[in-house]
């Protein structure tokens, strides 16, 4: 693999990892059994580091072969900011959007129309007047703006990570609810991630169906992870899943090939259970799960046109992210990316892998801000490529973060993009 060199914003990443993982107690050198579990703990427990210093170096993209790089717009999704930006391939900005009042973004989707669909959280009110990095369950919502940023309509709902459209039209977003479940813990709430679909229209809630339920009829696939409860919610929970992305299967041409692949089947990743998994929505019933033991924390999974499924896996607790393709027929890791030294490649939190149609990888090191673009073979040929040219002054608050999978744009949104 060829070694991908940076500076400015990525020092600063660094440092604030380095201070989060202090305060949780952590350092360097190795754990085994017990403690690194516990470390592990740690980490889940701790709230997205969410941004570095958009003033710690200049925007614009650092590397750019453009005889190796996928030809393209990319959307990029600033969390801090609750904003949207589309730019082109040099870093220029040629449309944004946000709509206050907001605390964040934790993801937005451009759609084939123009419209953005966006998940966020209102600025939360606590008694004892502290935010932090808590976020209130009836702050979350997700909405939908036009082109031109006009709000279309906006719900509340426990919207969290993703939302996609499916393929018969309707949107499926990931939410969840608050249940009692006195086997997982006796005195606290679980946190119950579901689906739930919606219509694209006015964002009407039609139906949602949880996780927990499929998870303990498959036990023998499934079987369950137990994470220490945390606060990140507010009110103490157990947030047993942590869902980070869904994806309703749409290759038809898969169907019938095996019976990991049918129209009703939903790919999802899991952070607290170091799994991905395809939910039989029919059935209510997990058919596939792969990855305790081998990924740490892990985000993003896809389906690719062959079957494979493709992942970020972040490495919590070991110190470096790395991109990874299995095969969920065999269970084999058939490619993996990894940085030369693996540790200059790491976000604990977020991170983000997409296959581009030129047969590169695109992946995000959220924590850092940091975008790279990756040839099949393991050369980086395009690095903070989701950087804009004219991102803003300032820092803290006002920082940049890559917290969703930065996009190639249909020619479509091209020509939309070009009259402005």
């Amino acid at each position: 693999m060829k070694r991908s060199f940076r500076t400015g914003t990525g020092a600063a990443a660094v440092l604030l990892t380095a201070i989060l993982l202090a305060a949780a107690g952590i350092g360097p050198g190795c754990a085994d059994g017990g403690e690194r579990e516990a470390d592990i703990e740690a980490l889940r427990a701790l709230p997205y580091a969410g941004s570095v210093d958009a003033g710690d170096g200049a925007g614009g993209v650092l590397l750019h072969d453009p005889e190796r790089t996928c030809p393209g717009y990319r959307l990029y999704t600033s969390q801090k900011l609750s904003r949207a930006d589309l730019i082109d391939e040099d870093g220029r900005t040629l449309r944004s959007w946000t709509h206050p009042p907001s605390d964040r973004w934790e993801r937005a989707e451009l759609l084939e129309n123009g419209d953005l669909l966006a998940i966020g959280a209102e600025p939360s009110q606590w008694a004892d007047g502290e935010a932090g990095h808590r976020i209130a369950d009836d702050a979350r919502y997700l909405l939908r703006l036009d082109w031109d940023g006009r709000l279309l309509w906006k719900r509340k709902l426990t919207a969290h990570h993703d939302v996609e459209v499916r393929p018969d039209g309707m949107l499926a977003a990931l939410t969840f609810k608050r249940r009692q479940v006195p086997t997982i813990h006796p005195e606290i709430d679980t946190r119950d991630d579901r689906i739930t679909i919606l219509d694209p229209e006015d964002g009407t809630e039609l139906h949602a169906q949880g996780m927990l339920f499929p998870a303990l009829r498959s036990r023998a696939v499934f079987p369950l992870l137990y994470p220490e409860p945390n606060d990140l919610g507010g009110t103490p929970w157990v947030d047993l899943f942590h869902s980070n992305s869904l994806e309703w299967m749409r290759e038809e041409a898969l169907f019938g090939t095996h019976p990991f692949y049918a129209a009703h089947h939903v790919l999802l990743c899991f952070r607290h259970q170091n799994r991905v998994a395809i939910l039989d929505t029919t059935d209510k019933r997990f058919v596939w799960a792969w990855g305790d033991e081998e990924t740490l924390g892990p985000h993003d999974a896809q389906l690719l046109p062959d079957g494979n499924v493709l992942l970020f896996d972040n490495g919590l607790g070991r110190g470096w992210s790395r991109g990874l393709e299995v095969d969920p027929r065999t269970d084999e890791i058939v490619w993996e990316w990894r940085d030369d030294p693996p540790e200059s490649f790491y976000t604990p939190t977020k991170g983000s892998v997409q296959r581009l149609p030129n047969g590169n990888t695109l992946m995000a090191e959220s924590d850092s801000s940091r975008a790279i673009e990756v040839a099949p073979d393991g050369e980086i040929v395009c690095d903070d490529c989701a950087n804009p040219v004219d991102r803003p002054e300032g820092g803290g608050d006002d920082s940049f973060s890559t917290s969703v999978p930065v996009a190639p744009i249909s020619w479509y949104l091209v020509t939309l993009a070009h009259r402005g």
